[in-house]
């Protein structure tokens, strides 16, 4: 009976459901941005004054908050609405990736776990980049698919224009194309010639050269025509640090930096300006964030920001704050006062913000994964599928690893919002390994509820 109710369950039901519940917290809080909401929202702002001073970050999202906040008014809801739209939209075309490696009620059900993971639904629904650059990446997989492969390089292109992550797509993309091409050369080995095989055709060559030129093209041409405008400034330093007591360090904030100079302070000191791609490009590596010129190693680190143990179960470290738990706001303010002759104490009732890491989904997701790939090659079943999950993994989780084991650096927790979805799918794909058709649906069925409970437990806004 239970199967049964679950059958008539549609995509389009999963996306309202978490449409209801985006709708239920976005407003929370009204009159606070939390955490790179209050970057992203002041360079929105100050771009719609014709300035721009982070360089150092790609303008795509601050383009769309910019436009938004025309189209909608200055607050929350101009905000936060375009992101909640790109998480819908990201999930109906993750469902249709699926549907192309597996049954639709696969697909939905990998679907319907993505929507209720934390991190996922923490940012889908705030003013955060990544969420918008990942809906452009898994579009132009599905392009790709589809052997619609400009349009794919288009998505590619202005998805680097959100944020630079969208390579671990094209890297996904590259390396499904190259598994896939030598499982063919094992397919016709003895019954092609061999060089034919192994030697791309003229046609395989001008798709890729002007697959990669599309992709140049629909990032170069825009920030060109957006440099040429806006003139984005160049400061020395480009991004200040803050030295705490403890001897950590953080950067300082745009608004901060705003705040600072509104009190006659003077934190940078302007050298240029930036008027074409290469200019701007040459200040992103050498001065934003990828340069070093903020060390990420000074900060509070705790045990999940190190990209090793987000597949470990390991207990969420919520004691440091932030540090513990990736990404979040709270405030909770005490108060002890007499008012009209009565004492009054307590605290007043805050938003409390807070992104935990799934530890009932993400380690038992990723081996399980990985134990699907595994099986499916040693038994050469499921291949394509298998090949499309391994490829996953390894150009979004893989990447953050080797950085972090061959540069030391670290990596906070909702970095593996990109390989999420991936896994996602993986884990209900081993389930399929299952022969017994009681004990799949009772596992599967375990899995949604282990997230969902998770989600319940550690909801991303509580009201304290």
């Amino acid at each position: 009976m239970l199967k049964l109710h679950f059958e008539k369950v549609t995509i389009t039901h999963i996306i309202l459901i978490s449409l209801v519940l985006h709708a239920f917290v976005i407003p929370f809080p009204e009159d606070w941005l939390v955490f790179d909401e209050s970057i992203f929202s002041w360079a929105s702002r100050t771009l719609l004054e014709g300035e721009d001073r982070t360089p150092y970050q790609m303008p795509g999202l601050h383009v769309i908050g910019a436009a938004s906040i025309t189209l909608l008014g200055d607050d929350w809801f101009s905000l936060r609405v375009p992101v909640v739209i790109f998480g819908m939209l990201t999930m109906l075309v993750f469902y249709n990736i699926c549907i192309h490696f597996t049954t639709k009620q696969n697909a939905l059900l990998a679907t319907t776990i993505l929507s209720f993971d934390t991190i996922f639904f923490f940012h889908s629904q705030l003013f955060l980049r990544d969420v918008p650059m990942i809906f452009f990446g898994m579009m132009a997989f599905y392009l790709y698919l589809h052997k619609k492969y400009y349009l794919a390089a288009i998505c590619l292109g202005t998805g680097a224009l959100i944020k630079e992550t969208i390579i671990f797509f094209l890297i996904m993309i590259a390396i499904h194309r190259i598994s896939h091409h030598i499982y063919r050369i094992k397919e016709k080995l003895y019954s092609d010639n061999l060089l034919n095989i192994i030697l791309p055709s003229k046609k395989t060559i001008s798709t890729t050269t002007m697959f990669i030129g599309i992709i140049a093209a629909s990032f170069l041409i825009p920030l060109w025509i957006y440099d040429s405008i806006v003139t984005p400034n160049v400061y020395e330093p480009m991004i200040p640090i803050r030295q705490n007591e403890d001897g950590t360090e953080n950067a300082i904030p745009y608004p901060l930096i705003l705040v600072h100079e509104k009190r006659g302070y003077s934190l940078q000191n302007q050298t240029g300006v930036i008027t074409n791609p290469i200019e701007h490009l040459n200040v992103y590596f050498t001065k934003g964030l990828l340069s070093g010129a903020y060390d990420a190693n000074k900060r509070i680190i705790t045990q999940n920001y190190y990209p090793q143990n987000w597949v470990l179960p390991l207990p969420t470290d919520t004691e440091s704050g932030r540090g513990g738990i990736g990404m979040g706001w709270k405030n909770a303010d005490p108060f002890d006062e007499v008012k009209n002759g009565w004492p009054h104490k307590g605290e007043s009732m805050k938003v409390e913000r807070l992104g935990y890491p799934n530890l009932a989904l993400w380690p038992v997701a990723f081996w399980g994964s990985i134990a699907f790939v595994v099986v499916s090659i040693i038994k050469r079943e499921d291949r394509k599928t298998a090949l499309f999950v391994a490829a996953g993994i390894v150009s979004m989780y893989v990447p953050y690893l080797f950085i972090h084991v061959f540069n030391g650096r670290v990596m906070l927790p909702y970095y593996f919002i990109l390989t999420v979805p991936i896994i996602s799918l993986g884990v209900v794909l081993a389930a399929d390994l299952i022969k017994q058709n009681k004990i799949r649906f009772g596992v599967k069925t375990g899995i949604l509820a282990l997230t969902v409970a998770w989600f319940v437990l550690y909801f991303p806004v509580k009201i304290i």
